[in-house]
């Protein structure tokens, strides 16, 4: 983590803004079409597998279903928080188990992605809706962004950050933040990477070598892709200007849940690493599943 990075959160959000818009243009048709490359498809697919298998567990009850139709405010409603949403993999994922998402992201490019693919699927915006902005600076305001202080944008049962955490200038700021959405007793759940878990092919790393039991090992400095984003260092250069963390510990990760007001806390590995890149020096990189409940 560059001491720019940490002295200056804000710019820190204006190059991740910047790199994502370039994203955006340079590769969101690959991010929802079939022919996206098959490590991203994997990565994806992973992932919504992932918390598919897991809804009870981030606070989905066995058996749900939404309310079709327009959102109506009701006793057992689920509304859904999906910060740094990207073009909407996570939220669409979960679309079918909560009545109301809003999706936040600091990607102009990336709200319209969002917004464009719930439109042509005839979903209703009081539905489904995401914004551009950035609940974690201080204003909670991003240039031409949308202000969260309104009452919509607290109260939520579920806030998410899938693959982003690693991003931001503040990780446990970040946890913080995103807890304070949340109402009494609502679950906030984080995707990332597990820190020093990265293999490289050829590279004499085992399967489960440092930090595969998701203990608390040193980073490795090194910069990673992430789904959606898609930007490996040999995908999308300039992606190491917006990365501030080369993942996170079990410990580390639950430390920052109870710190910002959580009980409950709890971690999962996934079962499998997963492949970044199609090459013979392809990165294995260990992702995991974090959550907590608002006390």
């Amino acid at each position: 983590m560059s001491s720019s990075q940490t002295s200056n959160p804000t710019g820190l959000s204006k190059e991740n803004q910047k790199f994502f818009e370039y994203v955006t243009q340079l590769l969101f048709s690959l991010a929802i079409a079939t022919n996206r490359p098959p490590w991203m498809k994997e990565l994806v697919d992973q992932i919504q597998a992932e918390v598919l298998a897991h809804r009870d567990w981030i606070g989905i009850p066995a058996g749900r279903k939404s309310i079709s139709g327009a959102y109506e405010q009701k006793k057992d409603t689920i509304r859904l928080l999906d910060y740094a949403c990207g073009s909407g993999e996570l939220s669409r994922t979960l679309l079918p188990y909560v009545d109301q998402t809003r999706g936040i992201d600091l990607s102009a490019g990336m709200v319209k992605a969002y917004n464009e693919v719930a439109s042509n699927a005839d979903l209703l915006s009081d539905k489904i809706f995401a914004v551009q902005g950035d609940i974690l600076g201080p204003s909670a305001d991003v240039d031409n962004g949308a202000s969260f202080t309104g009452r919509e944008w607290f109260d939520f049962d579920i806030a998410a950050m899938s693959m982003a955490l690693h991003h931001v200038a503040s990780p446990e700021g970040a946890v913080k933040k995103l807890v304070g959405r949340l109402k009494e007793g609502g679950r906030v759940f984080f995707i990332d990477w597990l820190s020093d878990s990265i293999n490289f092919h050829g590279a004499g790393h085992s399967e489960h070598g440092p930090g595969g039991d998701g203990r608390d090992p040193g980073s490795q400095g090194q910069h990673f892709a992430t789904p959606g984003h898609a930007h490996a260092h040999n995908v999308v250069p300039g992606s190491e200007q917006t990365i501030t963390r080369a993942g996170f510990g079990r410990e580390e990760m639950l430390r920052m849940l109870e710190d910002a007001g959580c009980v409950e806390v709890d971690f999962k590995l996934f079962d499998k690493k997963t492949r970044l890149g199609d090459s013979d020096q392809a990165v294995m990189q260990r992702m995991f599943l974090v959550k907590g409940k608002k006390a």
